[in-house]
């Protein structure tokens, strides 16, 4: 078994803030209901788990979302829908949460709607590992530096166009390991909790896009090794990293399942093997969740 040792904790809170998005033409989105109806999917969240916001609308209707009291990009599509789109991690504590959706009408008149949502606890496990000492070195604020810079501004990206079509697909046909949310020890020190899943595939196998897309960033990083970033749109982007070979550069257009690159071992990891990340809104999210039919999203 091999293990990838990605780290983006520090970009991902760094990512925070919406950058301005480029313009582009919005996807249909089913699920539309009566004016100022607010749906929210999964009903029963659990930590790693994206949450889906669809307001309908009538006329010219400005729509607000707030999540906890921070303000949430909604994205409008044809049909008089609005659609927000909110991530969780292990960070993010179980309990009850505050959703506030606000309707602005052109004449003043202002609806709010708040709705208290309940995320379940996850199920996280830990892994402890030994590493080399020069492997382990590799863990400097130095590097991690260079890892935000690069790393920070794709994380960032809020592309109103929607490129993603139906359910994610894995990347590579190699088995599953280290999963979602694992707490990591390395050489006797807690680092962060596992932000992706790990496939277990030789050197060489190829590696494929998630979903429809643009690439973000295609190079090489102290830590995520040979890294691929895809944006998907809406704050939606995945992360392939420690590849052997780039199959793509950035600003190329890839459809799902394109060859992107190859498996290697570049980068803090312990043999060849693929991290594969997804984030939404700069948040690293349950990959596998996305693999997963959810009308209005993936199907």
């Amino acid at each position: 078994m091999r293990w990838p040792l990605p780290v983006v904790m520090l970009v991902a809170a760094a990512a925070a803030a919406c950058s301005v998005p480029p313009t582009g033409a919005a996807q249909t989105v089913p699920g539309a209901a009566a004016p100022g109806d607010v749906q929210v999917d999964p009903a029963s969240p659990v930590q790693g788990d994206t949450l889906m916001v669809r307001v309908a609308t009538a006329g010219h209707v400005r729509v607000t979302v707030e999540w906890d009291g921070a303000a949430v990009p909604a994205f409008e599509f044809p049909g008089g829908l609005v659609r927000a789109l909110i991530g969780t991690d292990p960070d993010v504590a179980p309990g009850t949460h505050r959703l506030r959706v606000t309707l602005r009408a052109g004449d003043g008149t202002i609806t709010g709607v708040t709705r208290p949502i309940r995320l379940l606890p996850g199920r996280f496990g830990a892994r402890t590992l030994t590493l080399p000492p020069a492997t382990f070195g590799l863990i400097s604020a130095k590097n991690l530096a260079v890892e935000a810079q690069a790393l920070g501004p794709v994380l960032r990206r809020r592309t109103p166009l929607v490129f993603w079509r139906g359910p994610f697909q894995a990347p590579s046909t190699g088995p599953m390991d280290s999963p979602y949310g694992l707490q990591s020890m390395y050489n006797g020190h807690r680092e962060w909790w596992h932000m992706g899943v790990d496939f277990d595939a030789p050197a060489g196998a190829p590696v494929t896009a998630a979903n429809a897309g643009i690439v973000a960033l295609a190079r090489a990083l102290p830590l995520g090794g040979n890294t691929i970033v895809i944006d998907h749109g809406q704050g939606v982007v995945t992360e392939y990293l420690h590849l052997s070979a780039f199959g793509v550069r950035a600003g190329d257009r890839v459809e799902k399942g394109a060859v992107i690159g190859r498996i290697g071992a570049t980068g803090l990891v312990t043999g060849p093997s693929l991290h594969w990340g997804l984030y939404v809104l700069g948040l690293p999210v349950n990959p596998l969740f996305w693999l997963e039919a959810h009308p209005g999203l993936t199907s």
